[in-house]
């Protein structure tokens, strides 16, 4: 019998998915939704997913056949728990491997070489922000188990040259990131700015970089999610669909 997490949880609907999660403050975000989308489809390759929490993004993509097999990652042992049953329960045993594990201390040889990682990583360093009264939360904010650094480094050492990291990071922190991925041979290729509205500055930035890559940056338009309180035709198309316009994808 497997082990399973005992905590107050909320359940929630995402394209084709069910996915449990624990009502402690650690919610799936827009953030989540976005990357998902963001993510390119390579339907015959193996991709990795850091720091999955209960699943959301590794669900979605294998939900919409992105990719052969996802392994997901997820250091806190709570979130892994209910990352296992939404796995099952939504029928994709087969589809996505769980691993509880440290993202800093990988094994490369579990994954073999892979084609693509996507993550969400923490993007508060450790003592800055305000504190959260839920460790869930804290954790999956603050970089407790390694920062966008580690994984670009871990994502390094799985990744085929010319494989693909997928992240979504604060823009505020778009320095760190850039430096990030030129420290571990990354080239960034497509950038995406988030705005809530036409009137807020960008909130958030989708990056997908390719290992041992040439320079050469696509800067997409600028995804607006609303217009006048309403959902923007784009923003409507991702959440519909968990694709993005082809304006945001360079051929």
């Amino acid at each position: 019998m497997c082990e399973k997490y005992y905590g107050n949880v909320r359940k929630l609907r995402l394209f084709d998915t069910e996915i449990t999660e624990p009502v402690s403050g650690f919610f799936t975000g827009t953030d989540a939704l976005l990357l998902a989308a963001f993510v390119k489809g390579q339907p015959l390759a193996n991709a990795v997913e850091f720091g999955a929490g209960t699943g959301a993004v590794s669900l979605i993509c294998a939900s919409k056949n992105k990719f052969a097999h996802i392994y997901s990652v997820e250091v806190q042992k709570p979130l892994f728990l209910l990352l296992k049953e939404n796995i099952d329960r939504n029928g994709f045993a087969e589809k996505i491997t769980p691993f509880c594990a440290d993202v800093r201390n990988i094994n490369p040889a579990v994954f073999g070489k892979v084609s693509a990682v996507f993550a969400n990583p923490p993007y508060m360093t450790t003592g800055s922000g305000k504190s959260s009264d839920s460790d869930l939360k804290q954790i999956a904010r603050h970089e407790v188990f390694g920062g966008v650094e580690d994984f670009c480094a871990a994502a390094a050492r799985i990744l085929k040259t010319g494989g693909r990291l997928y992240l979504v990071y604060r823009t505020d922190r778009l320095e760190t990131l850039m430096s990030a991925l030129k420290k571990s041979g990354f080239a960034a290729k497509r950038m995406t700015f988030v705005c809530s509205d036409r009137t807020s500055s960008p909130s958030c930035v989708l990056t997908e970089a390719v290992l041992g890559g040439k320079e050469s940056l696509f800067i997409t338009p600028v995804l607006f999610l609303k217009s006048d309180g309403t959902e923007t035709p784009d923003a409507k198309m991702i959440y519909e669909n968990a694709v993005f316009p082809d304006k945001f994808i360079k051929n």
